[in-house]
C-alpha cells in the first residue's frame, strides 16, 4: 500500500496536471477565438482588382471605312473579354469604341457625344446605330467593287473598251 506521504505527492501531482489542463483549455478558447477573427476578416477583406496594362487594338483605329467595321469590332470584344473589371458598363464600351474611332467614323460619332444621345449608354444600342451607318454602306461599296472587278479574259473592263 502507499504510504501517506505518497499519497500527498500523488494528489499534489494531480492537482499540478489539472491546473495543467485548465491553462491549456484557456489557451486553446483563446486561439479559437482569435481564429474566428481572423476567419471574419479574411472573408470580409474584398480581393483586389488588378486590371491589364493599355493594350492597343490589332485592327488600330476604325476610320469608317467599309470593309473595317467587322474587324474592328470583334477587336473590341476581345479587349472587353480580357478587361471585364474595365468594362463594366455599356457606357464604358461605348466610350472605348468611339476613343479608338477616327476620320470618317468619328465624324459620325461626334454628334451622339455631343447631343447626349441615349445610345451612349447601352452598348447595344450604339451597335445598331453603328451597323446601321457603316453596313448599308458595305453593301454598295462591295456592289461597286464587284463591278469594277470585272474581267475580259486577263483584262479588266475598263481595258477591254
Amino acid at each position: 500500500m502507499a504510504t501517506e506521504e505518497q499519497l500527498q505527492e500523488l494528489v499534489a501531482a494531480v492537482q499540478n496536471l489539472s491546473a495543467e489542463v485548465r491553462n491549456l483549455s484557456l489557451e486553446v478558447q483563446n486561439v479559437k477565438a482569435e481564429n474566428s477573427v481572423l476567419k471574419q476578416l479574411v472573408t470580409v477583406r474584398e480581393p483586389r482588382q488588378v486590371d491589364l496594362p493599355p493594350m492597343s487594338l490589332p485592327t488600330g483605329k476604325f476610320y469608317g471605312t467599309l470593309k473595317q467595321l467587322k474587324e474592328f469590332l470583334d477587336a473590341c470584344n476581345v479587349y472587353f473579354t480580357f478587361r471585364p473589371n474595365t468594362f463594366t458598363t455599356g457606357n464604358s464600351r461605348v466610350g472605348f469604341v468611339i476613343s479608338n474611332m477616327s476620320g470618317n467614323a468619328l465624324a459620325w460619332a461626334t454628334p451622339l457625344v455631343t447631343t447626349g444621345d441615349p445610345a451612349l449608354q447601352d452598348y447595344n444600342a450604339f451597335l445598331t446605330l453603328l451597323k446601321q451607318n457603316f453596313e448599308r454602306q458595305e453593301i454598295s461599296y462591295t456592289a461597286c467593287e464587284d463591278l469594277l472587278d470585272i474581267r475580259q479574259g486577263q483584262a479588266d473592263v475598263l481595258s477591254y473598251i
